[in-house]
């Protein structure tokens, strides 16, 4: 599964070096004949440490149209990952400033957002949850004990759910947050979930699994987790899940134990559909509204190769050369456009990048 912050390949989380060199390693590739890419342009770039050190960032909010994180990591250790360090860049729609989060030892693996002063993140390693609160970042939980935070759900800042499901390492579990305290939830199917995407406190989407890391798509009604069944969902991976209506639940996958072809999977409010990604060797992530009915996702060829893909409302594909390797998109709240983040390959290393689609 491809995700950093949540990057997987074949269901295994990488680190930030390998989330760069890992590409090899898969087979089948196929390029999608689109080699330019109108509208995406790159607007920002920083090579944090050394010639041989790696950069990125991996996960990014846009709260409002002059408020947007973009958040990741860099490994000063030539891409061995003994020192890593948290890191955000804040745009505040004029210019760019950049801050390292200590005492973050880990790259921030996931954010989300329910306002400009009101900003989650989470580390892959180091147990951190991390918090904005409108003018600096602070630790409001840190988790003890070996294991992998995956990701980040704010409703507000009295109801935050943070998620460690299981992949390279063992996961940190389910937590909820209600504005006071920290709550475990150790049973059921709250366990194993990896990431979410949520409509209101009593309506949540999530990916994960208890029996294998993304195997399932789960629900929250506000009392409990419940496991979504349907044959359109069966032997798939889950990369990601956006719900934007009741009736309107898109999630990105693949097939065959992340070996597959990709998929889209529709919750249309009564039943799911699976829409396969139109070329072999593309996997999909981050499944974003364009504002038109379709979707924006980043995708990246089995030779390593990132693209922006869009899905118009009317169901037509298009693959745009992305030069880089885009992770995460989220779309600026009231307009058209988008924030893209992710990576600039190089031979040893790989710059942090940011792209903006439409006007920003």
């Amino acid at each position: 599964m491809l995700r950093f912050v949540r990057i997987r390949v074949s269901g295994r989380v990488l680190g930030i070096a390998a989330v760069l060199t890992a590409a090899a390693t898969l087979v089948g590739a196929a390029v999608p004949a689109h080699a330019a890419t109108p509208g995406w342009r790159q607007v920002f770039s920083k090579h944090y440490g050394a010639a041989g050190d790696y950069s990125i960032y991996g996960a990014v909010v846009a709260p409002s149209r002059s408020s947007a994180w973009m958040l990741g990591g860099a490994d000063e250790s030539g891409g061995n990952g003994t020192t890593q360090r948290a890191l955000a860049v804040h745009w505040n729609g004029h210019a760019w400033s950049s801050t390292f989060l200590l005492p973050a030892t880990s790259y921030v693996i996931a954010a989300s957002a329910d306002s400009a002063t009101d900003v989650w993140a989470v580390t892959f390693l180091g147990g951190y949850i991390l918090h904005w609160n409108g003018s600096k970042w602070l630790v409001a939980k840190h988790l003890t004990g070996a294991g992998e935070l995956t990701g980040v759900t704010a409703l507000s800042p009295t109801n935050v759910w943070v998620f460690g499901g299981s992949g390279y390492t063992a996961g940190l579990g389910t937590w909820h947050y209600n504005g006071t305290t920290w709550q475990q939830w150790k049973s059921g199917n709250a366990v194993g979930l990896q990431r979410a995407s949520a409509l209101s406190g009593t309506s949540i989407w999530a990916v994960g699994g208890t029996q294998a890391p993304d195997s399932a798509i789960e629900h929250f009604n506000g009392t409990s987790w419940q496991a979504v069944g349907a044959p359109a969902l069966a032997g798939l991976q889950f990369n990601d899940i956006r719900a934007l209506s009741s009736t309107n639940v898109w999630a990105a996958a693949i097939a065959n134990g992340g070996s597959g072809p990709a998929y889209l999977v529709h919750f249309n409010g009564a039943s799911w559909a699976r829409i396969q990604v139109p070329w072999s060797g593309l996997q999909v992530n981050s499944p974003t509204p364009d504002g038109l009915g379709g979707l924006w996702l980043t995708g990246r060829t089995t030779n390593g190769i990132g693209y922006f893909i869009h899905r118009g409302a009317g169901g037509t594909w298009s693959a745009f050369a992305a030069n880089g390797l885009p992770l995460e998109l989220a779309r600026i709240p009231g307009t058209n456009a988008l924030w893209g983040v992710g990576s600039k390959l190089a031979t040893t290393n790989g710059s942090a990048v940011i792209w903006a689609y439409g006007t920003v």
